[in-house]
């Protein structure tokens, strides 16, 4: 019966099998008693019958096909083989599944497979491999390796291409039953097994996951004395932090836990370690069925994709190469110091350095733009100090902690700064394009910041002289920036940009770049027909002008936003209304997008809200560019940039959110009520989602 119900199976089910299923001989009992096995749609029971006693019943396994593989697939990937294993460069991914097949992996209590074990064999063969296959999202350079996570545990599948070869293999293990549940499950051998792995392919282009499934605790102090449990726990813990120190965010760290009512402290604990070091870090426990397990399996190749997405150089199509370096945990960098150490920043005196700040002004319709050579920011500065490793690290930038410091080498003076540099670096000789790609990536952040900042002001004017907008409402800001350049013996120059650093603590983000808006468990997944529905609607409506509600008749309008007034904020029509962090930060991204001509759109607004002054300091912005005169012209503001598509998934969620004071602030760039508009509610979606 415990089984039974594990599996998910109703005595009504057996009740028919035995009425209406047919019968099969089956072995007796140990004691000699008779038994017999029904067979009834996807339901398997045996019963004892002499006593008619229940013995077991299961639902019947899901069967995998192999694929037909022809002499042309065969010898292709019998290439893919021996370029992977000659030419490391030729990786495009390095997949890592540990997959638990500890005795507690022959449970039955996944529906649709015998055991735990054979679940996880269709979920990877389906869902991780012949899936990606299917869709082109994997090819013969992405390399997978499985490991097992056992009393003695072992490579299974060593440095393999994505193919159906691979596939065929996978379904065999499954059909066949060829790795047998036993033993225990000790972590840390396993994981020394993976670093090896991991390791063996020093390219930094190539994207990495490692999948780390278990059905429970680890059993290392069962197998090996001499440390506690504790202990053993810290020894995982730090075979993980090793690891995502390397990678970081090259690297997808996702812990799977499989099992109702199982401890599983330590895989969240190796996903929180992960995390602060940078890396992709996922836990997922799924409901005990294939289908669920293998959702979680998909996931993992959306973030390896995603990974690969953000190394891709849009003009050759190749990964780019991302920064070595040792990273900063996360946590220890929110740590307040006063003092610096040699051991951990790499200190230079001023006459090493040279800051400069960018600055943009305009002359009628002529935009200009200097660099402004510049002395160190507080009085009582000689040196500068910037960390070795760093603490952030996004799809575009790292982060390092910044102090300038007083003429003894080790005081900080003034406020704490973060300094900035690319990710990733430019394909040239040595230092000559890991420079080259320092000076590109401060060139566009600078340009873009400089142009959030005017947009900011802009709409902080536009606040001003509305009456309608209540004076405490926040206002915006994006931070100053400079370059410093560091003039080092041993690594030659390093251009990098310096702001102010924000309290951690208070960090918010408002929106995405993707279409995520504050208050979402997560990024909205846009289908390529969506996306393609916006772009037509785009160009229909002359970009979006569906959006803009305002009439010709002006008294009209104002005659909507009183009514608006009065039913969403119960005040009479003539007071003003104070508007909270969150409906500002999207009416600025709203606003950004008319000022500018319908050209550009600010997004990717995070930062903090500085209660003192009453305003959001926003950093790292994002603008999206596009320009349907000029439509080759792509990333105008660096990697993140998504253009026209941009533009699709910000309005495709936005309309949840757009509100008054979006209708306030682009009220003298409307043009007069869009023929399609029949009505006063906003926009329902550029994609057609309502």
């Amino acid at each position: 019966r415990l089984r039974r119900r594990q599996r998910g199976i109703d005595k009504k089910d057996l009740q028919r099998a035995k009425k209406y299923g047919t019968r099969h001989s089956n072995r007796p009992r140990p004691n000699g008693d008779p038994t017999a096995m029904y067979k009834y749609h996807d339901i398997t029971y045996i019963v004892n019958e002499v006593t008619g006693e229940e013995i077991t019943s299961y639902a019947n396994p899901l069967k995998l096909d192999p694929v037909p593989i022809d002499e042309a697939r065969l010898v292709h990937h019998r290439r893919a083989v021996h370029r992977i294993q000659t030419d490391l460069n030729s990786w495009k991914s390095n997949t890592i599944l540990v997959v638990d097949t500890s005795g507690s992996m022959k449970t039955a209590d996944v529906w649709g497979t015998r055991t735990r074990l054979g679940a996880v064999w269709i979920s990877i063969a389906l869902d991780f491999l012949a899936h990606r296959l299917e869709t082109g999202a994997a090819s013969a350079s992405d390399v997978i390796s499985i490991v097992t996570l056992c009393s003695e545990p072992r490579i299974v599948v060593r440095e393999q291409p994505s193919t159906w070869v691979l596939y065929n293999d996978l379904v065999q293990v499954y059909n066949r039953n060829l790795i047998a549940p036993r033993g225990h499950g000790p972590f840390v051998p396993c994981l020394q097994l993976v670093e090896g792995l991991l390791t063996r392919n020093p390219n930094a282009a190539c994207a990495m996951a490692l999948s780390f499934l278990s059905d429970g605790k680890p059993s290392d102090a069962a197998c090996t004395k001499g440390y506690t449990k504790e202990e053993w726990t810290d020894k995982i813990a730090s075979s993980v932090e090793h690891l995502a120190k390397q990678f970081g965010r090259r690297l997808t760290f996702a812990a799977i836990g499989i099992g109702d009512n199982q401890d599983f402290s330590t895989l969240e604990r190796m996903v929180d370690v992960a995390k602060d070091f940078h890396a992709i870090g996922m836990f997922q426990q799924p409901s005990m069925t294939s289908s669920a397990i293998g959702e979680v399996f998909t996931s993992v190749a959306t973030s390896l994709t995603t990974t690969q997405s953000e190394m891709t150089d849009l003009d050759t199509l190749k990964q780019r190469q991302v920064r070595q370096v040792q990273r900063v945990s996360r946590s220890k960098a929110r740590q307040e110091i006063r003092h610096v150490t040699m051991d951990d920043f790499y200190v230079y005196p001023v006459d090493k350095i040279h800051r400069t700040v960018y600055r943009e002004w305009h002359e009628g319709r002529q935009k200009h733009h200097k660099w402004v050579t510049s002395n160190l920011q507080h009085p009582l500065a000689k040196f500068v100090a910037i960390e070795k490793g760093p603490f952030g690290e996004g799809a575009e930038r790292m982060a390092y902690r910044f102090f300038e410091l007083a003429s003894d080498m080790t005081t900080i003076v003034g406020k704490p700064k973060v300094a900035k540099e690319s990710r990733l670096i430019l394909d040239g000789e040595g230092s000559s394009g890991d420079e080259e790609a320092r000076k590109s990536f401060v060139k566009v952040f600078c340009r873009t910041q400089q142009l959030a900042r005017r947009l900011a002001e802009q709409f902080n004017k536009t606040l001003d002289a509305t009456n309608r907008v209540h004076r405490r409402t926040p206002r915006v800001s994006f931070l100053d920036c400079s370059v410093y350049q560091l003039n080092d013996i041993r690594l030659g120059k390093q251009s990098v940009l310096v702001e102010e650093r924000l309290d951690e603590s208070k960090w918010h983000k408002w929106n995405a770049n993707n279409g995520y808006v504050e208050g979402m468990k997560q990024a909205p997944a846009f289908s390529e027909d969506e996306l393609r529905d916006g772009n037509a609607r785009l160009d229909l409506q002359d970009h979006l002008d569906l959006i803009e509600e305002g009439s010709e008749d002006e008294d009209e309008s104002d005659e909507e936003e009183e009514q608006y007034i009065n039913v969403h904020f119960s005040r009479r029509s003539t007071d003003p209304v104070l508007f909270t962090p969150s409906e500002v930060a999207q009416a600025f991204s709203h606003f950004t997008y008319a000022a500018s001509g319908k050209r550009r759109l600010v997004c990717d607004l995070q930062g903090v809200y500085n209660e003192h002054e009453n305003v959001l300091q926003f950093s790292d912005p994002v603008i999206h560019y596009y320009n349907r005169n000029q439509i080759d012209r792509k990333n105008v503001h660096g990697r993140t940039d998504r253009g026209k598509k941009g533009f699709v998934m910000f309005f495709e969620t936005h309309h949840h959110y757009c509100g008054h004071l979006c209708r306030l602030v682009n009220r003298r760039f409307r043009h007069g009520r869009s023929a399609t508009s029949s009505n006063t509610n906003h926009y329902r979606g550029v994609g057609g989602r309502n």
